[in-house]
């Protein structure tokens, strides 16, 4: 059965029973917690992985839910423009995880500010290198007709911009939060049909040739 969790965006940092939701912290004088965002200061927060200290954070924590998996999940966080974790709890929007489908056809969603969700598919792997995830960013309409119709999630992706193929790597046999993009897409049309919904996941003997600078 699918499963959605939309979160209570008033609870707090602290919710759900002890969760860390992660926060931006200065590295001057606070240490981060696994799922922080870490701040230098006169720099600013750095677009990089959600992590705590200078070790990677494992991609399962702070998601109690654990509907998505960890590669599509740390893809779309890191790719999405808007990070739940850093507003202050009060203009905190609702909290999505969701998978639409299932097997090859499931489509997995994190949210993305008020209006946006990220979307997100397993694609493939290289046992104890990397597992890759096609991302896409898409309007919270086009999640809500998603869930209202599952049965053809074959154009789950139509109308998705930021299209890309994105790669996490793994480190002492665990998914670390070290994502890089593979390749990026205009449109749906210029997907390799082995990304696309509905395509089998794919076990692979090498690398994917990264196509993007």
């Amino acid at each position: 059965m699918d499963q959605v969790d939309r979160v209570d965006p008033d609870r707090g940092d602290e919710g759900d029973g002890g969760t860390h939701w992660g926060e931006a912290v200065t590295t001057a004088t606070t240490t981060p917690r696994p799922g922080d965002l870490a701040v230098s200061p006169g720099v600013g927060i750095l677009r990089g992985p959600l992590v705590g200290s200078e070790e990677s954070t494992p991609l399962e924590e702070d998601e109690p839910e654990g509907i998505v998996p960890p590669s599509p999940l740390w893809a779309m966080k890191d790719r999405r423009h808007v990070q739940w974790h850093l507003l202050p709890s009060h203009e905190r929007h609702e909290r999505v995880r969701d998978c639409i489908g299932a097997g090859d056809w499931a489509i997995y969603v994190v949210d993305d500010g008020r209006h946006h969700v990220m979307l997100g598919r397993r694609v493939g792997r290289v046992a104890g290198e990397c597992e890759y995830s096609l991302v896409g960013r898409a309007t919270r309409d086009h999640y809500d007709a998603l869930r209202a119709d599952p049965t053809d999630l074959a154009g789950a992706f139509d109308g998705a911009t930021e299209l890309t193929l994105c790669g996490v790597a793994e480190e002492e046999s665990i998914l670390s939060s070290n994502v890089f993009d593979v390749d990026r897409y205009d449109d749906v049309a210029a997907i390799p049909a082995a990304y696309r919904p509905g395509a089998p996941y794919v076990e692979l003997t090498e690398a994917l040739e990264i196509a993007v600078d």
